[in-house]
């Protein structure tokens, strides 16, 4: 193959992708957000032709919680006059206000749970190294290289370094910390390995690990009211945008009190045409020519 006809392939190729993708783009929609409003341009509709643009609320509940003010104070300056009786200003500022309150909550114990996994953090840090100078210890009592009588101060394996995980960490300390109580010859008060320091040490682990549990547990919980609360205003602002569809006209101002953007018509390539088809009108029928007929028998003909 040519490059020129390689090139001119490749051309074609490109061209059926970006027709494949603007047929794509049509069937489902182009998105876009304005003033924190996501729209879907042209969106076809599953039973004609025709596109209309559709309003969709947005899913952050920042941008969620915006509109929801414009939505409430256009709900009190303009429900009452348009009939909305199904979504009164009352009822939607009071999901309004849940919706903000069970936000407030999550983000404080999300922050909560956030300082809390810093503590363990530190806590953390403070008993591996302090493991690490006990270790130091137990090699000056028990020999440097690990023999059974390691086993009574919780190394009993011969790969004698700390432990990775917290709990063995956790394990390993009380066994070095009930050693240093029995023989307090072995402590050293400088380096602060001693029975009463290691017992402070990981208990203070102990204790954060189950105040994270907990902070966890309640930012779970929260996190899930918070999520029904949002749900709760997606649906009803949507029930009011419905609503105003089908109250106001397209080009009414009164969609902008609602911190909503006015729906636009189609372009003129993609109207809306429903293919219906239509019986067409009779039409009269056409007239026939009458054709004469000259009778040109010259034998009937009668000289004058």
């Amino acid at each position: 193959m040519r490059p020129a006809q390689l090139g001119k392939r490749s051309a074609c190729y490109d061209s059926a992708l970006r027709k494949r993708l603007v047929d794509f783009r049509e069937r489902n929609g182009i998105h876009e957000t304005i003033n924190g409003v996501k729209f879907s341009i042209f969106r076809r509709h599953s039973t004609c032709s025709c596109y209309s643009r559709m309003q969709t609320v947005p899913t952050v509940v920042k941008d969620l919680l915006s509109l929801g003010q414009h939505v409430a104070n256009g709900l009190e300056m303009h429900g009452l006059w348009l009939g909305m009786t199904q979504t009164p200003s009352s009822e939607f500022r009071r999901i309004l206000d849940e919706t903000e309150k069970a936000e407030a909550a999550w983000s404080d114990a999300e922050n909560t749970r956030v300082h809390l996994q810093a503590r363990i953090a530190a806590a953390d840090k403070d008993l591996t190294a302090w493991l690490a100078k006990a270790r130091l210890v137990v090699m000056l009592a028990r020999g440097e290289k690990w023999s059974e009588r390691w086993i009574e101060t919780g190394f009993a394996h011969r790969a004698t370094n700390i432990p990775k995980r917290i709990d063995t960490r956790i394990k390993l300390a009380r066994k070095i910390v009930v050693f240093l109580a029995l023989h307090p010859e072995y402590g050293v008060p400088f380096a602060d390995v001693t029975a009463v320091r290691g017992r402070s040490i990981y208990e203070r682990m102990i204790q954060a690990r189950a105040a994270s549990d907990l902070a966890a547990g309640s930012c779970t919980m929260k996190k899930r009211l918070r999520n029904a609360a949002k749900r709760v205003l997606r649906r009803t602002m949507y029930q009011v945008i419905r609503t105003l569809d089908s109250t106001i006209a397209p080009n009414d101002p009164r969609w902008l009190a609602f911190g909503l953007n006015p729906p636009i018509a189609s372009p003129s390539r993609w109207r809306h045409v429903h293919r219906h088809r239509f019986l067409e009108a009779p039409t009269e029928p056409e007239p026939i020519p009458l054709i004469t007929e000259a009778h040109s028998n010259r034998a009937r003909t009668v000289a004058a």
